[in-house]
């Protein structure tokens, strides 16, 4: 790969790959009236669970998680609100409207609104993973929010979550790994979750970059 040079003063940490979310998904693209039962049954052996904001409410612990849940916010695509893992549960959550979200996945949008959930998946799966693998370490993703961005956004656990996402978004729009590996090089903007790390602190800047290039050259934990 051309951009080897590039990033060979990069430390090596392997990152983690999420899971492989793409069959499912695509079980529910070519499906017609999609049910709550329908996503149930497809996703329930992955450990995924769609609720409504006050079940997620539920399952949390501490003040401070149940405080930063932004339950009056507006979904962002097709009713669905956020993503994430509980720790407790050890289920990864996908908060939704339910009106809007079956509604979206029976009608024109469907497939800008699973390439959606896919991408979240993928993130909330990474995050699955980094807690299994600290057994025994409290981890307090839970309590970070994008409410307070630096915070959220600079959690090396998010960097790695949010590197397979922008990938993701690169990715489907067409771009091969080394038009990937050229947007970092030239600080061209391509997806969300550039801009906001090409504002972060260097070492945040540094990080992304870094496990962006890992996940494209192969040092992946499975």
């Amino acid at each position: 790969m051309k951009h080897l040079k590039i990033f060979e003063n990069f430390i090596k940490e392997a990152v983690i790959a999420p899971y492989d979310f793409n069959g499912s998904v695509n079980m529910i693209r070519y499906m017609d009236n999609v049910t709550l039962e329908d996503l149930s049954r497809i996703f329930s052996p992955m450990e995924v669970e769609f609720v409504d904001a006050e079940y997620f409410t539920s399952k949390l612990q501490t003040k401070k998680e149940i405080e930063l849940v932004p339950v009056g916010m507006s979904p962002l695509l097709g009713g669905i609100k956020w993503g994430a893992h509980n720790i407790y549960t050890d289920k990864m959550y996908i908060c939704i409207d339910e009106e809007a979200f079956l509604n979206s996945l029976n009608g024109p949008n469907k497939n800008k609104v699973l390439d959606l959930l896919e991408e979240i998946l993928r993130h909330e799966s990474v995050h699955k993973q980094q807690a299994e693998r600290r057994p025994g370490v409290m981890i307090r993703n839970l309590e970070r929010s994008p409410r307070e961005p630096k915070r959220y956004f600079s959690s090396t656990d998010e960097i790695m979550a949010y590197a397979d996402s922008f990938i993701f978004q690169c990715r489907k729009r067409g771009l091969s790994d080394d038009q990937i590996l050229d947007t970092l090089k030239n600080g061209d903007k391509v997806s969300w979750i550039q801009k906001v790390y090409s504002d972060m602190d260097f070492e945040t800047q540094k990080r992304f970059k870094k496990y962006v290039y890992q996940y494209l050259t192969g040092g992946v934990v499975f």
